[in-house]
């Protein structure tokens, strides 16, 4: 889904709009087409392994990333860009309550994709806020940022950790 990130970085260095359309455009019919087929996948195929759980916090990433790159290209906020939003929410709220289900995970490498997923939401979150200064949105970047921040500590203690014991270098 780099293509969703690409729009953002582009309109630092002033890229053409039209060019940062373009990739916005592939990303999102991307993210769209292979968030069904891993969701068909999950549905309907065996389940994963427990060690890739902690890759379904990439289904946050996406519609977080969504929301930021329409704000940048566009300058506003519509109907769109709430419902993008709506999707990372949901995928936030759903993956918390399965916060059982993670917590007896033994540590794997893969435990990394809690951070960008939960960073994105923050940062759609606080984008939102900007432009309704509605608390709402405020608490939700605050908690997005916050759970990020502690997965990054942890995530770090957890892989030092594990490269000190040699245990990250068996698999």
């Amino acid at each position: 889904m780099s293509q969703l990130a690409l729009p953002l970085s582009g309109g630092l260095i002033d890229a053409p709009k039209e060019l940062l359309l373009f990739f916005f455009s592939i990303g999102c019919f991307f993210w769209i087409l292979l968030s069904a087929m891993i969701m068909q996948r999950l549905i309907f195929e065996q389940s994963l392994e427990s060690k890739f759980i902690p890759t379904l916090f990439i289904f946050i990433a996406p519609p977080s990333i969504f929301v930021v790159d329409f704000h940048s290209l566009f300058g506003i906020h519509n109907a769109l860009s709430f419902m993008g939003f709506n999707v990372a929410l949901f995928f936030v709220l759903l993956l918390l309550s399965l916060g059982n289900i993670f917590t007896k995970l033994n540590f794997a490498p893969s435990w990394w994709a809690f951070t960008f997923p939960l960073c994105a939401f923050g940062i759609a979150s606080f984008d939102l806020y900007m432009i309704e200064f509605k608390c709402f949105y405020g608490l939700l970047g605050i908690l997005g940022l916050v759970m990020a921040s502690f997965a990054v500590v942890f995530i770090s203690y957890k892989t030092l950790k594990a490269v000190v014991s040699g245990a990250i270098f068996k698999e």
